[in-house]
């Protein structure tokens, strides 16, 4: 069975959001540490698809996690602003490779494609505890939201790829 087939991009990203919203939302790890995983529909959106239409989808995914976790559109938010860094972010990790039609980030070195994620997660969650605090008086607390679930949702994310990535023979 292929698992490239257009058809399997809405799958994952259903279940992304589903799991991220029954389950890793739910975690308390440390009690204070809930890894955000969806991130990773960053890493699995075709890079050669229309930029505009994945910025919609990044709000459209948002706004589902926002009514299922009650977040006050902060997941919509962040999405949108990681869909639109997303080329920039490749840019600066992938270089003009990721320009070219053919690219995809799986392809991509192994050393590349954790940077990207890592850069990614980073960005995703210093952008959300900065929302969520909405203040600068608690940006130590920002920062140490964003390392210490960031670290989490790095590892989880790692182990999601793993799993969602096709098999090679």
């Amino acid at each position: 069975m292929n698992r490239e087939l257009p058809i399997y991009l809405p799958i994952k990203v259903i279940l992304l959001i589903l799991i991220q919203a029954f389950i890793f939302s739910k975690m308390a790890l440390f009690g204070f540490i809930s890894p955000m995983i969806y991130i990773i529909l960053l890493y699995i959106y075709p890079t050669h698809k229309n930029r505009s239409l994945w910025i919609t989808w990044g709000f459209l995914f948002g706004l589902c996690l926002d009514i299922l976790l009650d977040t006050l559109a902060l997941h919509a938010t962040v999405l949108v602003f990681m869909a639109y860094l997303r080329p920039k972010v490749m840019r600066v990790i992938f270089g003009l490779n990721f320009e070219q039609k053919s690219f995809r980030i799986q392809q991509a070195p192994i050393a590349q494609r954790y940077a990207f994620i890592a850069t990614a997660v980073f960005l995703h969650h210093l952008i959300y505890f900065s929302l969520e605090a909405f203040s600068w008086s608690k940006w130590m607390l920002v920062l140490e939201k964003t390392f210490t679930t960031g670290l989490f949702s790095f590892i989880f994310s790692l182990l999601l790829i793993t799993l969602l990535s096709p098999k090679k023979k």
